[in-house]
């Protein structure tokens, strides 16, 4: 994993999901769509495991977004060449993905370290009007 360098997410074949969050809250709703969207899209040989691990990355990318920028925060699932793509857009431009590894224990800021743990890959880029952060997961396999 090459950590969250700043490029473009690999080319998308198809969209298959999007939502717009506005505020905190609505992170539950989208973690039950998203679970749902994964397990009906994946021939993985764990579906369950797939689809919790893509869910956590996406909800503490959206909710980092949803703290840091104005919404609204657009979750996408996409899916590329053999892999579903998660990108989280917001609008801000000024701020890249910061690992927060000076922090104590509870204080939080584990969003980006867990994302690169359960990821195939990250990244971000930017956009017309504030940033993309995505993550890469095998459709199948394990």
């Amino acid at each position: 994993m090459t950590g969250w360098d700043m490029r473009q997410p690999p080319s998308i074949d198809e969209e298959l999901a999007r939502w717009t969050l506005a505020a905190p809250p609505q992170l539950h709703g989208l973690r039950a769509a998203l679970q749902q969207a994964v397990i009906d899209q994946s021939d993985a040989a764990d579906p369950m495991d797939l689809a919790e691990r893509l869910t956590i990355v996406a909800t503490e990318l959206a909710g980092n977004a949803l703290r840091h920028a104005q919404p609204p925060t657009v979750v996408a699932l996409q899916r590329s060449d053999g892999k579903f793509v998660v990108v989280v857009l917001d609008n801000a431009a000024g701020s890249a993905p910061a690992v927060a590894d000076n922090r104590g224990a509870g204080e939080g800021g584990l969003g980006l370290v867990l994302a690169q743990r359960l990821a195939q890959d990250v990244g971000w880029y930017l956009t017309d009007t504030g940033k993309g952060v995505w993550a890469t997961f095998a459709l199948t396999g394990n």
